[in-house]
């Protein structure tokens, strides 16, 4: 086996190694540039970077194409392609929506873009890696990040007690996540990811190490994923972040997780042992799914809404991988993804640095702002599953392929996941009636300095029209 990379090695990671060298160059070009200037031009460094990247990760698919690389340590597949082209869209649409409204802040550091570009390039490593000890570097890397990202409002008491608590508590299962790797290669002799899931069939006692392993391993997962009963973070980190902070980490951060979680049940093998993993997954993803709507019922703040929501939508997500829902699975991802970044655009543009967006605030918003009440009621009516727009038709497919299933535990999540989307749709709908079927006007619907914004308004225009009528031309079948 050699150990010097060779120019396929590099290739296939070429995405990633732009994106860290761009964040290199930023961390030296602050230095010396004005600092009046200086967030204007690593603004234009991590476009340039982000889209150098997209056009590498195209490129990847067909030079070196498929397969296993730097000895099986990374995997390309259209399945990692299509999970970091999600990373990137996200982190594309951040730093168009982001920047003006950390100005507001005054928390817009020159840091903040090479940290959301090192962000990128963990989740591309931690879905693409085919080796555990590549997929925790990846997780690493994303998670320091995003804990710096959290707490940049070194002023505001909330966002440093989010940093904090997600600090603790993701260290915590980085711990488990590590000692679940320690047992795989105990119960196996490798970190390879084929070979340590295999030790799970194993006869004696190194059956027992990799299946404890893989369960810690799964408890580290389920807290990025933010699955009951390992959530309570994200309702307070959530509230406490900077709001465009919180649509990259709803969007990008969630879907990589998640991701992992796709990545991981396809190596799962198959028989007996392979479909009780599958069933403690599903019994975790069908309490989160319930619990989630429950919780979300009784808030008001829009920001825990959608934390409390978010951990539903991860439930969905995890009955459709755990039924064989797969490719299915990844198109809910990239829709729910696309839906919290305009969700949480919408939200920072209406508090502006001042008002905290409660369900009543937002009465007669249609009247003050009827743009902006069509476009919040079109992303929760999707969020709901609501026809004609995406959300419906990501519900539609991924249920559809768990019906499938003769299984009797599949048609208990089926179940569950339609039930559930009833239960959903209460409190989705709250916000369209505040919007358009309340006289009296709120306290954030009834701000007159909101100024006029036109490159967000323009992007969130074409989100909406995507969200509207993109199911005609993209399904599930386009993925892969």
């Amino acid at each position: 086996m050699s150990y010097t990379p060779s120019a396929n090695d590099l290739i296939a990671i070429s995405p990633m190694l732009i994106l860290c060298g761009v964040a290199l160059l930023s961390l030296v070009v602050q230095f010396f540039v004005p600092k009046e200037e200086d967030s204007k031009l690593l603004w234009v460094l991590s476009i340039l970077g982000i889209f150098g990247a997209m056009y590498a990760l195209y490129h990847t698919t067909s030079s070196p194409g498929y397969g296993k690389f730097f000895g099986s340590q990374v995997s390309l597949s259209p399945l990692t392609v299509w999970l970091s082209a999600i990373y990137l869209i996200a982190g594309l649409i951040t730093l168009l929506i982001a920047p003006p409204f950390l100005s507001q802040h005054k928390t817009l550091f020159p840091e903040f873009f090479p940290l959301l570009l090192f962000c990128l390039s963990g989740m591309m490593f931690l879905t693409s890696g085919y080796d555990f000890i590549v997929i925790f570097v990846g997780l690493e890397i994303l998670s320091l990040s995003l804990y710096v990202m959290i707490g940049m409002a070194r002023s505001s008491v909330s966002s440093l007690e989010s940093a904090m608590k997600y600090f603790l508590l993701g260290s915590f299962s980085s711990g488990f996540m590590l000692l679940g790797i320690a047992f795989l290669y105990g119960g196996s002799g490798t970190t390879n990811l084929d070979g340590a899931l295999r030790g799970l069939f194993l006869k004696g006692y190194e059956s027992n190490f990799s299946k404890l392993g893989f369960g810690l391993f799964l408890v580290g997962v389920s807290f990025k994923a933010a699955l009951v009963p390992f959530h309570s973070w994200t309702p307070d980190v959530y509230e406490g972040s900077q709001t465009p902070i919180t649509g990259f980490m709803a969007s990008a951060g969630k879907a990589s997780a998640l991701g992992l979680i796709i990545v991981l049940f396809n190596h799962v093998p198959l028989g007996a042992i392979g479909e009780s993993w599958k069933i403690l997954m599903g019994v975790i993803a069908l309490v989160s799914m319930t619990w989630g709507n429950i919780v979300a019922l009784r808030q008001e703040n829009l920001k825990r809404m959608l934390a409390y929501s978010s951990i539903s939508h991860a439930g969905y997500i995890v009955a459709g991988i755990v039924s064989g829902a797969g490719l299915e699975a990844l198109y809910y991802l990239f829709s729910y993804s696309l839906l919290n970044l305009v969700a949480f655009a919408i939200i920072s543009y209406l508090e502006q640095g001042k008002h905290e967006v409660t369900v009543e605030g937002i009465s007669h918003l249609s009247g003050e702002y009827p743009l902006t009440a069509v476009s919040l009621s079109i992303v929760f009516l999707s969020f709901a599953g609501f026809p004609p727009f995406i959300g419906f038709w990501s519900k539609l497919f991924l249920l559809q392929k768990i019906a499938e299933s003769d299984l009797l535990f599949n048609r208990i999540l089926l179940f569950g996941a339609v039930a559930n989307s009833c239960l959903a749709f209460y409190y989705y709908m709250k916000i369209t009636i505040q919007s358009y079927m309340k006289q009296e006007t709120g306290k954030v619907a009834g701000v007159r300095d909101l100024p006029s914004m036109p490159t967000l308004g323009f992007l969130v225009f074409l989100l909406c029209v995507f969200f509207t009528a993109g199911w005609l031309f993209f399904q599930p079948g386009a993925l892969l």
